[in-house]
């Protein structure tokens, strides 16, 4: 029987940035200004930099892939894991309907989703494509709403992503923690490389809204970057963001805090 796990991933823009495992109460009201996107969402769509990190990364995961496949002496069935939103599927076309609009999550969420129309993050079909080919499955942990199944598998299977089926599709069902759902895939599998763009892809105690203490357990597990952790870059939204208003009356404005936050000179 074939078996689907539910989660909601949620780019949540604006005032209030979520990531994909702390879900702020969604909202839909009209934005003053969005702009504080403007330069983030350039970067994404437009500098080879961003380009050229995603390819680094996806470079180094084939690199470690033969290194740990070369190593491994189990006879467990191998996977990889790997979020979608910003790991392996680009959202940034919905991010720039945000910022022109001024509107934040959920507005136009589903029918970005529903388009299909994401395309691939640089180098990553073309790393798991050739895990496939090493006879190592992707498993995809991601943070969407569950009436957005049908349309995040078009739009894997149309970006040619292999294993994109529900037997490999974990999103939420009850908890918005990953690791049940990590757990889930290695009862059966030994998992070589996992992939996000948030820290809480690979441990649930970056969950952590302190800033301090996610940038503390990041350099006690630095070695484990570029090991087992393939970190995508994503500035438009996530934890880190998150972690700069905690504590931060809701009334607050926003902006005012993120430069307060500022270090400077």
């Amino acid at each position: 029987m074939k078996r689907i796990f539910l989660f909601i991933t949620i780019p949540f823009l604006g005032i209030i940035l979520s990531s994909c495992e702390q879900t702020p109460p969604p909202t839909d009201k009209k934005l003053e200004n969005n702009d504080g996107l403007l330069m983030a969402t350039l970067y994404v769509q437009r500098a080879s930099e961003y380009k050229a990190l995603c390819y680094q990364a996806y470079n180094l995961a084939h690199y470690k892939l033969d290194e740990k496949i070369n190593k491994y002496k189990g006879d467990r069935k191998l996977a990889v894991i790997v979020d979608i939103d910003e790991t392996v599927l680009d959202n940034s076309p919905f991010t720039a309907k945000s910022i022109i609009e001024n509107t934040d999550y959920p507005k136009y969420w589903d029918e970005w989703c529903n388009l299909s129309k994401a395309q691939s993050i640089p180098g990553a079909k073309d790393f798991l494509k050739y895990a496939e080919s090493r006879g190592v499955e992707t498993f995809y942990v991601s943070n969407r709403k569950a009436h957005l199944i049908p349309a995040t598998l078009k739009n894997l299977q149309g970006n040619g992503f292999p294993f994109a089926d529900s037997t490999h599709l974990f999103l939420r069902t009850k908890s918005s923690d990953k690791e049940i759902r990590r757990n889930k895939i290695r009862e059966d599998h030994d998992v070589l490389l996992y992939f996000g763009d948030a820290l809480g892809d690979f441990l649930p105690a970056f969950d952590e809204p302190s800033t301090e203490a996610r940038n503390a357990l990041a350099k006690e597990i630095r070695n484990q970057f570029g090991n087992d952790f393939i970190v995508l870059p994503n500035p438009t939204y996530g934890t880190w963001m998150n972690s700069l208003l905690t504590g931060v009356p809701k009334s607050a404005d926003a902006d005012s805090v993120y430069k307060s936050r500022l270090i400077n000179f």
